[in-house]
């Protein structure tokens, strides 16, 4: 077991400093690549705190929808090489229209999707997802216009 501060809370309070403190001493002229530096801290933050979770969840989903076994517990290189496989195989069903509207695969692949973009957007960019005073049960049908809107007000 690790002590504590772990890794997740380590980048944290040093991005904390950076965007508290040190950018505002920086030249403008770099003020910005220090707060993409600061972004990509909160995103491996992020990334450190769920480990491998997202992976195994849009695993165990590709598996599902493509009717094949679940994997079980994998090390990460066979993790990965095993879930681009499953989403290559995802990929060919699409293209051939395997997953067009009306076919039995249609509703549950998009939901496997937007279920999928869903958790990456919450792992890159978590704000674009807060509420945007819609519906919860709408947020997914807002178009990306309105959305963009709302994310550019909450900056």
């Amino acid at each position: 077991m690790r002590h504590e501060p772990n890794g997740s809370d380590l980048l944290e309070t040093a991005r904390a400093l950076l965007r508290n403190e040190l950018i505002a001493l920086l030249p403008p002229g770099r003020r910005g690549q220090a707060l993409m530096i600061a972004n990509a801290m909160a995103i491996a933050a992020r990334q450190l705190s769920t480990g491998n979770r997202n992976d195994w969840l849009e695993l165990r989903g590709v598996q599902a929808l493509l009717g094949t076994p679940s994997s079980v517990m994998l090390a990460p290189d066979a993790l990965h090489d095993t879930l681009v496989a499953c989403n290559a195989r995802l990929v060919d069903a699409i293209v051939d229209g395997r997953a067009d509207p009306g076919s039995a695969l249609h509703a549950d692949s998009a939901a496997f999707l937007l279920a999928t973009a869903r958790r990456k957007v919450e792992e890159s960019n978590p704000k674009y997802l807060a509420p945007c005073g819609c519906p919860q049960s709408r947020v997914g049908a807002i178009s990306l216009p309105h959305r963009k809107a709302v994310y550019e007000q909450q900056r």
